[in-house]
C-alpha cells in the first residue's frame, strides 16, 4: 500500500514555490499551474538582472515603476498563500494538529516577507519622490528655466543632448543661522562623447552678472556669490516680480547668474545639503580618498563632527561619513608633505577636493551592490539631494553614471591665477575679481 503524501510536508514546498507541494502530492496539472506565473516572473527578473542591475534601477525610478513592483508583490503574496494553503489542508485527513500549526506558520512567515518588500517599495517611492518632485516646503521649489521669464517653455532632456547641471552645497549644521550657497559647481554632461566636466565657482568670487538691471543698473552683483541667493530671498518683490507665489527667488536669481558667468544655459538644479553627505557615504560602506600629505584643521567643527579640530592622516583611506564631509570641507589650516613643506589651505583648494570627493564617490556607487545597498543610500539621497529633474527622466539620468568614468570627467576651479584676481582689499572685504574672458574661453 502506497504512503500518502505528507501533507506538512507539501505545504512546506509550495511555501519555497507555489505549485511545488502539489506537484509532490501527485497533483500535476494543479501544482503546474500554481507554479506557471512565479516562473514566469522569475525569468522576467532573471532577464532583467543579464541585462544588468542598471537597467533594473533606471526602470525603477521611472514613475509608477514601483506601484507596479508593489502590486505584483501583494499579488505573489496572496497567490502563495493560496497555494500553501491548498498544499497543507486541502485533504481532510491530512489536517492534523500539527499541520494546521505549520501552515499557520508559513503563510505568516510568508506575509512578513512580502510586507518587509512592500515597506520597501512604498520608502523608495517616497524617496524619489521627495528628490525629483519636492513637496511644498521642502526648501526648494522649481524656478522658471534658465532665467527669471515664466513664459519661458520648459526644457525637456531627451537623453542624448549636452545637459548643464548646476550643484548647490549649502550647511545646516548647528549653529548655522543661515544656508549660504558655500559650494557652487556645474556639471557639464555630454552623452555622445561619454564625457564630463566639474566646474566649481569659489564662494568669494564677486560681480557675477545678473538676469537683468533691475536692482543693480549695471547688471552685476558687487557682493560674494555665496551671498546672492539670500540677498534675492530677502526681497523677492523687488528681484523676482514675475516669479510665481511660492517659488524660489535666491534659486532662480542664483541659477541665471551661474549660466550667465560661465556662458552657458543651466540645464537643471541639484540642491545639496552638505550634512547630508555623511549619511551618503556610510550608505555605500565608505569612500577612499587620497591626501598627499597630512590635512589639519584645529578649528574644525562642522556638522556630525563632535569636539574641536580634526587631522586626516596622509595617504589612501577609506573614510566614513564624517571624515569624508571633512576632507570636502575643510578650507583653512595646513596640508603637511613628507617633504615638511605646508602648504596653507583656500576655497580654490577645497574646491578641488570636493570635486575629488564626487568622483571617488561616484567610483564607490559604481562598486556597489546597489540591489541591496538601494534602500538605504534612496533613503540617505531623499534627505540630501532634491533636484528639478523631471522623474519621468530620471532613468536616463542615472544610466550616464556608469558610462562616465573618471578618466573623462574633467576638473575644474576657476580660481587664482586663471580666472579671477585676488581681492583689492581683502582686509576689509574678501571678493575675488572674476577674469571673465578667461572664463568664456575655457567654456
Amino acid at each position: 500500500m502506497a504512503r500518502r503524501p505528507s501533507a506538512a510536508l507539501a505545504a512546506a514546498l509550495s511555501f519555497v514555490l507555489p505549485g511545488l507541494g502539489q506537484a509532490y502530492a501527485g497533483r500535476t496539472r494543479l501544482g503546474l499551474l500554481f507554479a506557471a506565473p512565479v516562473l514566469i516572473l522569475a525569468g522576467m527578473v532573471l532577464g532583467a538582472v543579464l541585462l544588468g542591475t542598471d537597467v533594473i534601477l533606471r526602470t525603477l525610478v521611472i514613475p509608477g515603476a514601483l506601484v507596479a513592483v508593489l502590486a505584483l508583490d501583494v499579488g505573489l503574496m496572496l497567490w502563495r498563500l493560496v497555494s500553501i494553503g491548498e498544499a497543507g489542508l486541502a485533504q481532510p485527513r491530512g489536517r492534523s494538529p500539527f499541520t494546521v500549526a505549520l501552515v499557520a506558520i508559513l503563510m505568516v512567515a510568508t506575509v512578513a516577507m512580502h510586507l518587509w518588500v512592500a515597506n520597501v517599495t512604498v520608502a523608495a517611492d517616497r524617496a524619489l519622490a521627495q528628490v525629483f518632485d519636492p513637496p511644498a516646503g521642502a526648501g526648494y521649489t522649481p524656478p522658471a528655466f534658465g532665467h527669471l521669464d515664466p513664459d519661458v517653455p520648459e526644457y525637456r532632456w531627451d537623453g542624448t543632448e549636452r545637459v548643464n547641471i548646476l550643484l548647490i552645497g549649502y550647511d545646516s549644521g548647528p549653529g548655522r543661522v543661515d544656508e549660504n550657497t558655500d559650494t557652487l559647481m556645474v556639471a557639464t554632461i555630454d552623452p555622445a562623447s561619454r564625457t564630463a566636466a566639474l566646474i566649481s565657482i569659489p564662494r568669494d568670487t564677486g560681480y557675477v552678472p545678473l538676469p537683468d538691471r533691475r536692482v543693480y543698473a549695471d547688471g552685476v552683483y558687487p557682493r560674494r556669490v555665496n551671498e546672492l541667493a539670500s540677498a534675492a530671498n530677502a526681497d523677492p518683490a523687488l528681484w523676482c516680480p514675475d516669479l510665481a507665489e511660492g517659488d524660489d527667488c535666491g534659486l532662480a536669481t542664483l541659477r541665471s547668474a551661474v549660466g550667465l558667468y560661465l556662458g552657458i544655459e543651466i540645464h537643471h538644479v541639484a540642491w545639496v545639503d552638505l550634512m547630508g553627505f555623511a549619511a551618503l557615504v556610510d550608505a555605500v560602506g565608505g569612500v577612499e580618498l587620497c591626501l598627499p600629505g597630512v590635512l589639519a584643521d584645529p578649528r574644525y567643527g562642522g556638522p556630525t563632527w563632535e569636539g574641536r579640530g580634526i587631522v586626516l592622516e596622509g595617504g589612501c583611506r577609506v573614510y566614513d561619513g564624517p571624515h569624508a564631509l571633512a576632507f570636502a570641507r575643510i578650507r583653512q589650516g595646513t596640508l603637511t608633505l613628507p617633504d615638511g613643506t605646508v602648504q596653507e589651505q583656500n576655497d580654490f583648494l577645497r574646491a578641488a577636493r570636493q570635486q575629488e570627493f564626487l568622483l571617488a564617490f561616484q567610483q564607490q556607487v559604481a562598486k556597489t551592490n546597489l540591489l541591496i545597498s538601494f534602500p538605504s543610500l534612496l533613503n540617505a539621497v531623499s534627505e540630501t539631494v532634491t533636484t528639478d529633474f523631471p522623474r519621468a527622466q530620471a532613468g536616463d539620468l542615472a544610466s550616464l553614471a556608469p558610462l562616465i568614468t573618471s578618466d573623462n570627467i574633467q576638473r575644474v576651479v576657476l580660481g587664482w591665477p586663471e580666472y579671477v584676481d585676488l581681492p583689492v582689499d581683502p582686509l576689509n572685504y574678501y571678493l575675488l575679481i572674476p577674469r571673465r574672458d578667461a572664463v568664456r574661453d575655457l567654456m
